[in-house]
């Protein structure tokens, strides 16, 4: 298995003041710092699409500029493709695209195309390369009609297409996309997650998503990790996190011929939290229960409701939203900075 990223004890602080005040205290030895990103340990597979999920300030974006080497770490490492990013800052460099929602960052009055040839020529190929790179992206991300107006004219979803455009200029091996869809509508972030999706990481590309969205983690993640004041506090596949986090399963009983007066006798049985009946129509009838160990309540829920008489005839398992999920690991810790 080819790692991506491997980071071990990643730590980033920041001065808590800034300007003349922070350098004269830090020459004093008296600076305050703030820990963006606080121990992190993380490994992402080549060829995944792995996400960072996490509050405003949690420490994501620190997170991808140190991977990018934006910025160096205060302590701990990081290695791209087994580079690393300290010591080997040019050659990840080479390897790693950003996509940031800062708008900022683009030439306002400069075309969509022009833009495009201003962040191109850094990567010092030929005209000609260039051009046709240039033009391909333009016609992946959808913007070919429109290449030739001003960035400042430019809708919001416009704007991010040409960033992800940006980003796959240099034809990198990682892509590091943060909050691709902020400020987006609903129809226009869609779209952006299908292209991520369909065009970065099924063209073989490796990509670390940044949101605070649940449904969007749910949607494009293979695997996650839950950040939370700097730190990752849980990393896996939505199952795998669920078995870590889950404290109760909801399951769904049709049962026929059933006993009302042995509903009563479920409370006895272990694993089994609460129940209650649901419908009863035409001999069915639909039960709800609440387990806190489903491997040894199930078992013995059905062999109780047979013994009495009934028929189950089906049994349906409601797994845990993410949501449920993302609350019991960051355990009201709130965010970061």
């Amino acid at each position: 298995m080819t790692l991506a990223i491997s980071t071990s004890g990643l730590i980033k602080r920041f001065p808590r003041e800034k300007g003349y005040k922070a350098l004269f205290r830090g020459l004093l030895g008296h600076q305050e710092q703030v820990t963006a990103v606080a121990g992190v340990d993380l490994e992402v597979r080549e060829g995944e699409l792995f996400g960072l999920l996490g509050p405003n300030g949690a420490g994501k974006t620190t997170l991808m500029k140190l991977l990018c080497t934006l910025i160096l770490p205060t302590s701990g490492k990081a290695s791209v493709f087994g580079h690393d990013v300290v010591r080997e800052e040019q050659t990840v460099k080479e390897m790693v695209g950003l996509v940031s929602a800062e708008e900022r960052s683009f030439f306002w009055r400069l075309t969509g195309r022009e833009n495009l040839e201003f962040f191109g020529a850094l990567y010092h190929l030929p005209k000609a390369k260039l051009r046709d790179n240039i033009d391909e992206l333009l016609d992946m991300v959808g913007l070919m009609d429109q290449a030739d107006m001003r960035f400042q004219h430019y809708s919001t979803g416009m704007r991010q297409k040409l960033a992800i455009a940006r980003g796959l200029l240099g034809q990198p091996r990682l892509l590091l996309v943060d909050e691709p869809t902020r400020s987006l509508d609903p129809l226009s972030a869609r779209a952006v997650r299908r292209f991520l999706r369909e065009k970065v990481v099924n063209a073989g590309r490796t990509m670390v998503l940044a949101t605070h969205h649940l449904g969007e983690a749910e949607e494009l993640c293979d695997r996650l990790a839950i950040m939370s004041k700097g730190r990752a506090l849980a990393c896996g596949t939505i199952p795998e996190l669920r078995g870590v986090f889950r404290k109760q399963e909801t399951a769904l009983l049709t049962v026929e011929k059933l006993n009302n007066g042995a509903l009563s006798g479920l409370d006895a049985i272990p694993g089994v939290a609460r129940w209650r009946l649901l419908a009863q129509e035409d001999g069915m009838s639909q039960l709800e229960l609440e387990l806190s160990d489903r491997h040894l309540a199930l078992p013995e829920i059905m062999r109780y409701l047979v013994q009495t008489g009934a028929d189950v005839t089906s049994c349906t398992l409601q797994e845990p939203p993410l949501e449920d999920i993302f609350m019991a690991a960051v355990g009201g810790e709130g965010a970061g900075r």
